[in-house]
C-alpha cells in the first residue's frame, strides 16, 4: 500500500491550464497575474491592500524593514513555531527573542510574552498556528508592534472578529506547497495603510531605484502567482473539506486517552495536532512504519536555535504532541487508513512511553 505523506497538495487541471497560460505570455517573472492575484487577494480578506513577496519569510523581513527593526532591537516570537520566524529576524541585524506558549492552545502565551518585552522589544509576531486563529487583545503592548503570522490561517479570516493586520502594522501569509492554498513558493504581506504597502514595495524591488536605500529582492514569478489564483478560488472548498475530515478525526479519536484540538469555530485544521500526554517518538515511529506520515508539529522548538534557555511548555508540548495527516487531498481511501493506523496506536500501550 503507497504511504500516506504528512502533506500533499491538492493540485488538478485548472491549475496546469493557469500555468500554461502564465507560460504562453511569454511574462513568467512578476507581473499581470501578481497584480491580479494581490487585488484578488486584498478583495477576499477585505482589506485595502496586498502585496506579493517570494515567500512569507521575505514578506515578514520586509515587514520588520518598513518598521525600522534593526541592529540593537528585539523581535518576540513564539518558540513553538517554524524557524522562518528566525531567519526574517537575523538579516535585519535584531535578535528574535522566543516566548512560551500556552500548552492548551500552543499558541503564544500572553504571560510570558509580558515578561519578555524590554524596552528594546520593536514587534511581536504572533503566529495562527496549526489554523487556529490566536486572540489577540492579550497580545498588544504600548509601543510594540504586532504583526500577525498567517501562513497556516488562511480560510480563518470570515470567522474573526477583525481582518488581518487590523491589531497592527500588517499581516503575512505564506504559498509554499503544504500551505492553505499551494503555488510552490510565494507569500502575501497584508495592511490596511497606504503608506506602509508603499513601503513594502520600495523595499521588496531594488530595480530602478535612483537611490541605493535598503532594499531586497523579494519579486515573485506570475507563473507561480496563476497557480495561486487558481487555489484562491477553491479555498472554501478546501477549509470545508479540512474541517469534515477534522469532525471524522475528532469522532474516530475520541476517548483514547489523547487530547484532541479544541473546537473552536474559526479553526481551519491546517493540521490535526493531538497531545498523547507521553513520549510521541515511539507512536510516530510506528505510524511512519504503518505508511501513515505522522510528524512532529514543529521541528525543534526555536530556543534550540538560537541558544536561548528551554522552554516549558514548548518543550513539553514538542515532546508529547503528533500532527496526524489531515488535507483536502486525502481519498476516502486514505482517510480510513489514518483512522484506522492511529486509532490502532492510540489504543495499543505501547504507542507512547511516559515523557
Amino acid at each position: 500500500m503507497k504511504p500516506i505523506p504528512h502533506s500533499r497538495p491538492w493540485l488538478g487541471l485548472p491549475e496546469a491550464e493557469a500555468a500554461a497560460r502564465a507560460v504562453a505570455s511569454g511574462w513568467i517573472a512578476e507581473g499581470p497575474e501578481v497584480a491580479a492575484l494581490e487585488r484578488e487577494f486584498a478583495a477576499r480578506l477585505g482589506v485595502a491592500h496586498a502585496v506579493a513577496f517570494s515567500s512569507g519569510t521575505a514578506a515578514l523581513t520586509a515587514i520588520l524593514a518598513a518598521l525600522g527593526v534593526g541592529a540593537g532591537d528585539e523581535v518576540i516570537v513564539p518558540d513553538f513555531a517554524c524557524a522562518a520566524l528566525l531567519h526574517a529576524v537575523r538579516p535585519l541585524g535584531a535578535r528574535a527573542v522566543p516566548a512560551d506558549i500556552d500548552p492548551g492552545s500552543l499558541l503564544l502565551d500572553p504571560a510570558d510574552l509580558a515578561r519578555r518585552v524590554t524596552p528594546r522589544t520593536r514587534a511581536v509576531v504572533v503566529a495562527h498556528l496549526f489554523g487556529r486563529p490566536a486572540r489577540l487583545a492579550p497580545l498588544l503592548h504600548p509601543g510594540v508592534a504586532l504583526i500577525e503570522d498567517c501562513a497556516q490561517s488562511l480560510g480563518a479570516e470570515p470567522f474573526c472578529a477583525n481582518p488581518p493586520g487590523a491589531c497592527g502594522p500588517a499581516a503575512f501569509y505564506s504559498f509554499h506547497a503544504t500551505k492553505m492554498i499551494a503555488a510552490g513558493t510565494g507569500g502575501m504581506a497584508v495592511t490596511q495603510s497606504s503608506a506602509f504597502a508603499a513601503r513594502l514595495r520600495e523595499i521588496k524591488d531594488y530595480d530602478r531605484r535612483d537611490e541605493l536605500g535598503w532594499r531586497f529582492n523579494f519579486r515573485w514569478s506570475d507563473l507561480a502567482a496563476a497557480v495561486a489564483r487558481v487555489q484562491l478560488g477553491r479555498l472554501e472548498a478546501f477549509v470545508a473539506r479540512r474541517r469534515e475530515i477534522a469532525r471524522r478525526f475528532r469522532e474516530a479519536f475520541a476517548g483514547l486517552g489523547a487530547r484532541l484540538p479544541a473546537e473552536d469555530p474559526s479553526h481551519v485544521y491546517y493540521r490535526f495536532v493531538i497531545d498523547l500526554g507521553c513520549a510521541s517518538g515511539p507512536f510516530l515511529r510506528r505510524a511512519q512504519q504503518a505508511g501513515v506520515g505522522c510528524a512532529r508539529p514543529v521541528f525543534v522548538p526555536l530556543h534550540r536555535l538560537s541558544g536561548d534557555p528551554p522552554l516549558a511548555a514548548s518543550e513539553t508540548a514538542w515532546r508529547r504532541t503528533a500532527s496526524i495527516p489531515l488535507y483536502p487531498a486525502l481519498s476516502e481511501e486514505e482517510i480510513g487508513r489514518v483512522i484506522e493506523v492511529v486509532r490502532g496506536l492510540l489504543a495499543s500501550p505501547a504507542a507512547g512511553e511516559e515523557g
